[in-house]
Protein backbone atom coordinates (compact mmCIF):
# COMPACT_ATOMS: atom_id res chain seq x y z
CA UNK A 1 0.00 0.00 0.00
CA UNK A 2 2.74 2.41 0.63
CA UNK A 3 4.13 2.24 -2.95
CA UNK A 4 0.43 3.37 -4.33
CA UNK A 5 0.93 6.13 -1.69
CA UNK A 6 4.07 6.94 -3.09
CA UNK A 7 2.69 7.03 -6.67
CA UNK A 8 -0.23 9.13 -5.40
CA UNK A 9 1.11 12.66 -6.04
CA UNK A 10 2.31 12.00 -9.72
CA UNK A 11 -1.29 10.78 -10.67
CA UNK A 12 -3.25 13.64 -8.93
CA UNK A 13 -0.48 16.13 -10.67
CA UNK A 14 -2.80 16.72 -13.31
CA UNK A 15 -5.84 17.09 -11.22
CA UNK A 16 -4.62 19.89 -9.56
CA UNK A 17 -2.78 21.71 -12.34
CA UNK A 18 -4.47 25.18 -11.52
CA UNK A 19 -3.41 26.21 -8.47
CA UNK A 20 -3.54 29.19 -6.03
CA UNK A 21 -3.26 32.71 -7.71
CA UNK A 22 -2.35 30.44 -11.36
CA UNK A 23 -4.18 31.20 -14.11
CA UNK A 24 -7.00 29.78 -15.59
CA UNK A 25 -8.87 29.41 -12.47
CA UNK A 26 -10.43 26.19 -11.31
CA UNK A 27 -14.36 26.45 -11.78
CA UNK A 28 -15.43 24.68 -8.76
CA UNK A 29 -18.45 25.56 -6.21
CA UNK A 30 -17.85 25.57 -2.07
CA UNK A 31 -20.54 23.59 -0.07
CA UNK A 32 -21.01 24.95 3.20
CA UNK A 33 -23.40 23.16 5.36
CA UNK A 34 -25.11 24.16 8.87
CA UNK A 35 -27.91 25.57 10.10
CA UNK A 36 -30.24 22.82 8.50
CA UNK A 37 -29.12 23.94 5.58
CA UNK A 38 -26.49 23.37 3.07
CA UNK A 39 -25.28 26.30 0.68
CA UNK A 40 -23.22 26.58 -2.69
CA UNK A 41 -21.13 29.42 -3.38
CA UNK A 42 -18.91 29.97 -6.32
CA UNK A 43 -15.23 29.64 -5.44
CA UNK A 44 -14.20 32.58 -7.51
CA UNK A 45 -17.00 34.85 -5.91
CA UNK A 46 -15.72 34.15 -2.36
CA UNK A 47 -12.26 34.67 -3.48
CA UNK A 48 -13.63 38.18 -4.44
CA UNK A 49 -15.89 38.60 -1.10
CA UNK A 50 -18.85 37.82 -3.28
CA UNK A 51 -21.43 35.67 -0.53
CA UNK A 52 -24.05 34.95 -2.68
CA UNK A 53 -25.33 31.69 -3.09
CA UNK A 54 -25.58 29.57 -6.67
CA UNK A 55 -28.28 27.30 -4.77
CA UNK A 56 -29.41 26.02 -1.43
CA UNK A 57 -30.49 22.78 0.17
CA UNK A 58 -33.17 22.80 2.83
CA UNK A 59 -31.31 19.57 5.20
CA UNK A 60 -32.78 19.84 8.38
CA UNK A 61 -30.96 18.27 11.34
CA UNK A 62 -27.50 18.40 9.28
CA UNK A 63 -24.43 17.25 11.50
CA UNK A 64 -22.01 16.83 8.86
CA UNK A 65 -20.54 16.91 4.88
CA UNK A 66 -18.26 15.36 2.88
CA UNK A 67 -17.11 14.95 -0.71
CA UNK A 68 -15.53 12.36 -2.46
CA UNK A 69 -13.63 13.79 -5.39
CA UNK A 70 -13.32 10.16 -7.01
CA UNK A 71 -16.77 8.99 -7.15
CA UNK A 72 -18.50 12.53 -7.60
CA UNK A 73 -20.44 12.68 -4.57
CA UNK A 74 -21.71 14.62 -1.38
CA UNK A 75 -22.01 13.13 1.46
CA UNK A 76 -24.45 14.54 4.34
CA UNK A 77 -24.85 13.16 7.78
CA UNK A 78 -28.56 13.48 9.45
CA UNK A 79 -28.62 11.72 13.42
CA UNK A 80 -30.51 8.93 12.06
CA UNK A 81 -29.35 8.58 8.37
CA UNK A 82 -26.41 9.11 5.76
CA UNK A 83 -27.45 10.02 2.13
CA UNK A 84 -25.07 10.59 -1.03
CA UNK A 85 -25.93 12.84 -3.84
CA UNK A 86 -24.39 12.91 -7.43
CA UNK A 87 -22.40 15.93 -8.11
CA UNK A 88 -22.30 15.08 -11.92
CA UNK A 89 -24.92 18.12 -13.21
CA UNK A 90 -23.17 20.53 -10.74
CA UNK A 91 -21.88 23.79 -12.49
CA UNK A 92 -20.69 27.27 -11.22
CA UNK A 93 -24.04 28.28 -11.96
CA UNK A 94 -26.38 25.76 -10.11
CA UNK A 95 -26.45 22.88 -7.73
CA UNK A 96 -29.71 20.73 -8.70
CA UNK A 97 -30.34 18.66 -5.54
CA UNK A 98 -31.07 15.01 -7.52
CA UNK A 99 -32.86 12.01 -5.88
CA UNK A 100 -30.05 10.57 -3.17
CA UNK A 101 -28.73 7.28 -1.85
CA UNK A 102 -30.07 6.87 1.47
CA UNK A 103 -28.72 4.65 4.64
CA UNK A 104 -30.75 5.08 7.98
CA UNK A 105 -28.13 4.54 10.73
CA UNK A 106 -29.31 2.38 14.16
CA UNK A 107 -27.95 4.90 16.47
CA UNK A 108 -28.54 8.74 17.21
CA UNK A 109 -25.34 10.41 15.24
CA UNK A 110 -26.39 14.07 16.60
CA UNK A 111 -23.26 15.27 16.88
CA UNK A 112 -21.39 13.23 14.62
CA UNK A 113 -18.73 13.69 11.70
CA UNK A 114 -17.84 11.78 8.36
CA UNK A 115 -14.39 10.46 7.16
CA UNK A 116 -13.77 8.89 3.75
CA UNK A 117 -11.40 5.98 3.47
CA UNK A 118 -10.14 4.36 0.16
CA UNK A 119 -13.86 2.54 -0.65
CA UNK A 120 -15.90 3.41 2.84
CA UNK A 121 -16.97 5.47 4.58
CA UNK A 122 -16.46 6.30 8.23
CA UNK A 123 -19.84 7.78 10.47
CA UNK A 124 -18.78 8.17 13.96
CA UNK A 125 -21.29 8.70 16.49
CA UNK A 126 -19.38 9.95 19.63
CA UNK A 127 -22.66 10.67 21.51
CA UNK A 128 -24.35 7.41 21.13
CA UNK A 129 -20.48 5.66 21.53
CA UNK A 130 -20.98 3.88 18.36
CA UNK A 131 -19.49 4.35 14.80
CA UNK A 132 -20.46 2.74 11.39
CA UNK A 133 -18.33 1.97 7.98
CA UNK A 134 -20.56 2.10 4.71
CA UNK A 135 -19.28 1.33 1.14
CA UNK A 136 -18.73 4.98 -0.82
CA UNK A 137 -20.27 3.69 -4.07
CA UNK A 138 -23.25 2.66 -2.78
CA UNK A 139 -24.02 3.48 1.24
CA UNK A 140 -24.19 -0.76 1.08
CA UNK A 141 -22.76 -2.99 3.48
CA UNK A 142 -23.00 -1.42 6.75
CA UNK A 143 -20.98 -2.71 9.70
CA UNK A 144 -20.36 -1.49 12.70
CA UNK A 145 -17.01 -0.95 14.26
CA UNK A 146 -15.58 -2.45 17.54
CA UNK A 147 -14.87 0.33 20.05
CA UNK A 148 -14.05 -1.67 23.38
CA UNK A 149 -11.42 0.15 24.85
CA UNK A 150 -11.51 3.45 23.57
CA UNK A 151 -12.02 5.84 26.07
CA UNK A 152 -15.19 8.24 25.46
CA UNK A 153 -13.70 11.53 23.86
CA UNK A 154 -11.40 9.68 20.93
CA UNK A 155 -11.44 10.78 17.21
CA UNK A 156 -11.61 8.21 14.39
CA UNK A 157 -10.87 8.11 10.78
CA UNK A 158 -9.92 5.21 8.11
CA UNK A 159 -6.59 4.06 7.32
CA UNK A 160 -6.08 2.12 4.01
CA UNK A 161 -3.71 -0.66 3.85
CA UNK A 162 -3.29 -3.27 0.94
CA UNK A 163 -6.99 -3.87 0.65
CA UNK A 164 -8.43 -3.15 3.95
CA UNK A 165 -10.21 -0.12 5.27
CA UNK A 166 -8.37 -0.41 9.23
CA UNK A 167 -9.92 1.81 12.37
CA UNK A 168 -7.73 4.87 13.07
CA UNK A 169 -8.32 6.30 16.75
CA UNK A 170 -6.65 9.37 18.38
CA UNK A 171 -7.22 9.02 22.53
CA UNK A 172 -5.83 11.17 24.73
CA UNK A 173 -2.67 9.25 25.42
CA UNK A 174 -2.32 7.19 22.09
CA UNK A 175 -2.30 7.17 18.13
CA UNK A 176 -2.78 3.51 16.61
CA UNK A 177 -4.92 1.56 13.99
CA UNK A 178 -6.88 -2.05 14.01
CA UNK A 179 -9.29 -3.54 12.18
CA UNK A 180 -12.42 -2.01 12.61
CA UNK A 181 -14.74 -5.08 14.00
CA UNK A 182 -11.38 -6.87 15.77
CA UNK A 183 -9.87 -4.95 18.19
CA UNK A 184 -7.11 -8.07 18.88
CA UNK A 185 -6.72 -8.46 15.11
CA UNK A 186 -3.96 -7.75 12.98
CA UNK A 187 -2.94 -5.90 11.04
CA UNK A 188 -2.79 -3.13 14.21
CA UNK A 189 -0.30 -0.65 15.46
CA UNK A 190 0.00 1.53 18.37
CA UNK A 191 2.39 4.52 19.50
CA UNK A 192 2.00 6.60 22.80
CA UNK A 193 2.06 10.34 22.23
CA UNK A 194 4.12 10.71 25.22
CA UNK A 195 1.64 13.47 26.67
CA UNK A 196 -1.65 13.38 28.02
CA UNK A 197 -4.63 15.59 26.03
CA UNK A 198 -7.88 15.74 24.79
CA UNK A 199 -8.06 14.97 20.79
CA UNK A 200 -9.97 16.80 18.69
CA UNK A 201 -9.31 16.05 15.22
CA UNK A 202 -8.15 13.14 13.39
CA UNK A 203 -7.51 12.29 9.48
CA UNK A 204 -6.09 10.75 7.02
CA UNK A 205 -3.47 11.69 4.05
CA UNK A 206 -4.01 9.52 1.65
CA UNK A 207 -0.78 10.57 -0.59
CA UNK A 208 1.96 10.22 2.32
CA UNK A 209 -0.61 7.39 4.18
CA UNK A 210 0.42 9.47 7.66
CA UNK A 211 -2.52 10.23 9.97
CA UNK A 212 -2.91 13.83 11.54
CA UNK A 213 -4.39 14.38 14.67
CA UNK A 214 -4.81 17.62 16.63
CA UNK A 215 -5.73 18.09 20.28
CA UNK A 216 -5.04 19.99 23.67
CA UNK A 217 -3.49 19.38 27.12
CA UNK A 218 -3.31 21.46 30.05
CA UNK A 219 -1.64 24.86 28.50
CA UNK A 220 -0.92 24.06 24.49
CA UNK A 221 -2.43 22.81 21.56
CA UNK A 222 -0.48 20.56 19.63
CA UNK A 223 -0.29 18.59 16.13
CA UNK A 224 -0.04 14.89 16.13
CA UNK A 225 1.92 13.73 13.15
CA UNK A 226 2.49 9.79 12.41
CA UNK A 227 4.15 8.45 9.96
CA UNK A 228 5.03 5.27 10.52
CA UNK A 229 7.80 5.69 13.22
CA UNK A 230 7.10 7.56 16.58
CA UNK A 231 4.38 9.93 16.23
CA UNK A 232 5.71 13.70 16.50
CA UNK A 233 3.71 16.15 18.69
CA UNK A 234 4.86 19.79 17.80
CA UNK A 235 3.16 22.88 19.47
CA UNK A 236 0.74 24.58 17.65
CA UNK A 237 0.05 28.64 19.69
CA UNK A 238 -3.57 27.81 19.33
CA UNK A 239 -6.41 28.33 21.29
CA UNK A 240 -9.92 26.28 21.91
CA UNK A 241 -10.71 22.83 19.74
CA UNK A 242 -8.23 22.85 17.05
CA UNK A 243 -9.48 20.87 13.82
CA UNK A 244 -7.53 20.42 10.59
CA UNK A 245 -8.08 21.37 7.13
CA UNK A 246 -5.97 19.15 4.43
CA UNK A 247 -5.73 18.86 0.79
CA UNK A 248 -2.87 15.97 -0.02
CA UNK A 249 -1.35 18.21 -2.02
CA UNK A 250 -2.04 21.72 -1.27
CA UNK A 251 -1.66 22.09 1.88
CA UNK A 252 -2.04 21.45 5.80
CA UNK A 253 -3.80 24.12 8.48
CA UNK A 254 -4.67 23.64 12.05
CA UNK A 255 -7.57 26.33 12.78
CA UNK A 256 -9.65 26.48 15.77
CA UNK A 257 -8.50 29.71 18.42
CA UNK A 258 -6.69 31.39 15.34
CA UNK A 259 -4.86 29.39 12.18
CA UNK A 260 -1.81 28.03 11.69
CA UNK A 261 -1.01 26.80 7.87
CA UNK A 262 1.79 24.10 8.82
CA UNK A 263 2.09 23.46 4.86
CA UNK A 264 3.38 23.73 2.08
CA UNK A 265 5.08 26.36 4.84
CA UNK A 266 4.78 27.29 8.30
CA UNK A 267 2.83 30.47 8.85
CA UNK A 268 2.98 30.18 12.94
CA UNK A 269 0.28 31.23 14.52
CA UNK A 270 -2.35 34.03 13.07
CA UNK A 271 -5.94 35.94 13.91
CA UNK A 272 -5.23 34.51 17.85
CA UNK A 273 -8.38 36.71 18.64
CA UNK A 274 -10.65 35.25 16.14
CA UNK A 275 -12.73 31.71 16.58
CA UNK A 276 -13.08 29.45 13.03
CA UNK A 277 -15.45 26.93 13.26
CA UNK A 278 -15.15 25.84 9.46
CA UNK A 279 -12.21 25.12 7.31
CA UNK A 280 -11.44 24.25 4.09
CA UNK A 281 -8.39 23.69 2.05
CA UNK A 282 -9.43 23.74 -1.45
CA UNK A 283 -7.75 22.09 -4.89
CA UNK A 284 -7.23 25.90 -6.26
CA UNK A 285 -4.67 26.31 -3.21
CA UNK A 286 -6.89 28.87 -1.18
CA UNK A 287 -7.31 28.69 2.88
CA UNK A 288 -11.65 29.09 3.44
CA UNK A 289 -12.15 29.65 6.75
CA UNK A 290 -15.42 30.45 8.46
CA UNK A 291 -15.72 33.08 11.62
CA UNK A 292 -19.27 32.78 12.87
CA UNK A 293 -21.29 34.09 9.61
CA UNK A 294 -18.62 35.03 7.58
CA UNK A 295 -15.93 33.55 5.39
CA UNK A 296 -12.27 34.32 5.19
CA UNK A 297 -10.25 33.69 2.20
CA UNK A 298 -6.30 33.27 1.79
CA UNK A 299 -3.98 32.58 -1.03
CA UNK A 300 -1.69 29.82 0.47
CA UNK A 301 0.47 29.81 -2.66
CA UNK A 302 0.93 34.01 -3.10
CA UNK A 303 1.41 34.39 -0.02
CA UNK A 304 1.67 31.65 2.56
CA UNK A 305 2.32 34.15 5.74
CA UNK A 306 -0.88 35.87 5.68
CA UNK A 307 -1.43 38.70 8.11
CA UNK A 308 -5.11 39.44 6.76
CA UNK A 309 -7.77 37.84 4.47
CA UNK A 310 -7.59 38.39 0.75
CA UNK A 311 -11.05 38.47 1.10
CA UNK A 312 -14.17 38.60 3.46
CA UNK A 313 -17.51 37.43 2.21
CA UNK A 314 -20.85 37.59 4.44
CA UNK A 315 -22.51 34.11 4.15
CA UNK A 316 -25.76 35.12 5.73
CA UNK A 317 -25.53 32.24 8.11
CA UNK A 318 -22.99 30.12 10.23
CA UNK A 319 -21.78 26.70 8.80
CA UNK A 320 -19.80 24.44 10.68
CA UNK A 321 -18.40 22.00 7.89
CA UNK A 322 -17.22 22.89 4.30
CA UNK A 323 -15.96 20.97 0.94
CA UNK A 324 -14.68 21.76 -1.88
CA UNK A 325 -16.50 20.50 -5.91
CA UNK A 326 -14.64 21.00 -8.95
CA UNK A 327 -17.43 21.48 -11.31
CA UNK A 328 -17.31 21.52 -15.56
Amino acid sequence: MRSLFRLFPFLLLGLYACTGSQEPLLPALVAAGGEGQVRFFRAQDLQRGAGSPVGTWNTPGLQDLAYSNALGRLYLLFPDRVEAYATQGFTENAAPQAPPLSAPLPADCTGGYLRLGQNRLLVHCPGAGRAFLLNLADLGNQEEADLTGLPPGSRLALYPQNTLELLAYLTDTVLGYRPPSNPTGSPKGEAALGLAFTPSDLRLDPIRGRLLGAGRGATETYLVRWEGTSPSTPPLGLQGAVRLALDPVQGLVAYGGGFRALEPRDSGPRQGFSTYGAGLVGQDAYLYLVRGGLLEVYDLQANPFPASPQATALLGFSPSALAFIPVE
